[in-house]
């Protein structure tokens, strides 16, 4: 399982090539800090999702930046926030 950080000025995304993303605030965390929403790789974009919803793409692609900027820029302040529930642990928020 890779982990690969990723920094924008609204949150710092972590995917895992296991299939999904964890959204921290953009701020020095600890090993400990429970992110503030986890999302499943489909959230980023079809390019990125492969088979069994694992990572399609090599950890240190363009393909997988572009798609992680693209969703931070999108909804990034809103996951820090807790706009979007809690992610894929079942506490998503309605709509």
């Amino acid at each position: 399982m890779a982990r690969t950080p990723f920094s924008s000025p609204d949150s710092n995304i972590v995917v895992c090539s296991d299939g999904y993303f964890d959204v921290y605030p953009p701020t020095d965390r600890s090993s400990g800090d429970r992110p503030a929403y986890r999302g499943q790789l489909a959230e980023l974009g079809a390019a990125v999702r492969g088979a069994n919803d694992r990572l399609a793409v090599r950890p240190d692609s363009a393909a997988l930046a572009d798609a992680v900027t693209a969703w931070s820029a999108a909804h990034g302040a809103a996951a820090v926030r807790g706009d979007l529930g809690r992610g894929r642990d079942g506490n998503q928020k309605e709509s």
